[in-house]
């Protein structure tokens, strides 16, 4: 009896979340165009977030949202930028570890740790530089007005996987130590492959 509380708790507590996130009915609506998705949904109508960016073979993307009063408008179109940043940050600092750890499996421990860890933190640095030069390429959208006088932000951005691909090899490729210890062409294939099949929101 207590788990099935606690079930019905969890699924309250989740619904909550998506309300307040996402906006509910017509104010996520009135943000800009969105996708109605009933069929059956435990939360009953469900609706698609403005700027709801996903992540294909080329991009890395993100929707960041943010809330607040609608006299800080602009505040909130920065909270947003910055929340879709960080999310496509780890996504791509996540993408980015799958394809060194595959390298190394690839090559066994020819690389050497302190090499992989340079590569690592390269790797971090460019991330760092390419998500923060980032711009929305949807947005902002904002919801109606709600009985507070607050509204949602949508903001939606994409980052190309090549991009960031050739940024990695082009570093390996000048430094020297690096350059000696890993293959370019086969680091790179695997960043690709690691970075083509990194598709979170399908």
């Amino acid at each position: 009896m207590k788990k099935n509380y606690l079930k019905i708790a969890a699924v309250a507590a989740f619904a909550a979340v998506v309300a307040t996130g996402c906006g509910s009915g017509k104010q996520v609506a009135s943000g800009g165009s969105s996708s109605r998705s009933g069929g059956g949904s435990p939360f009953g109508d469900v609706y698609e977030a403005p700027c709801a960016e996903k992540d294909s073979d080329d991009e890395f993307a993100a929707t960041g949202i943010s809330s607040g009063s609608k006299n800080r408008m602009d505040v909130l179109q920065t909270a947003a930028l910055t929340n879709a940043q960080n999310i496509v940050r780890q996504k791509m600092q996540h993408a980015y570890k799958g394809a060194i750890d595959d390298y190394s499996s690839y090559i066994g421990n020819n690389a050497g740790s302190d090499a992989e860890a340079k590569v690592e933190r390269a790797g971090t640095q460019i991330i760092d530089k390419i998500v923060n030069d980032t711009k929305a390429t949807c947005g902002p959208k904002f919801s109606s007005v709600d009985d507070k006088g607050d509204v949602t932000c949508f903001v939606g951005i994409r980052v190309s996987k090549k991009q960031f691909a050739n940024a990695i090899t082009d570093h390996v490729s000048k430094d020297e130590e690096l350059k000696i210890r890993f293959n370019k062409q086969e680091f790179r294939k695997r960043m690709d492959d690691n970075f083509k099949k990194f598709k979170e929101n399908k």
